[in-house]
């Protein structure tokens, strides 16, 4: 019987003061929580504005060899290479 107590008071004794420290610092700190990021992303995409498909016009892609920047075959490197 005397052991069954002591357990028993251990156990009550370390939930007292589990849920004292450890309750307290998560009712603190509820806003850096995990959940607490979730539940506020799902309301801003509730009501978030919506965004405009405004899509960029930088012309038309030139492929490199077209636009000067790599040189044909045969073109002036392969004539510096013969020398």
């Amino acid at each position: 019987m005397w052991y069954t107590y002591v357990l028993c008071c251990s156990f009550a004794l370390y939930n007292f003061w589990w849920y004292t420290i450890i309750g307290y610092y998560r009712r603190r700190n509820h806003e850096r929580s995990l959940e607490f990021a979730i539940q506020k992303e799902k309301e801003w995409q509730a009501i978030k504005p919506k965004e405009e498909d405004e899509d960029e016009d930088y012309g038309e892609e030139v492929p490199a060899a077209e636009a000067g920047g790599a040189p044909a075959e045969g073109g002036e490197d392969s004539a510096a290479d013969e020398e």
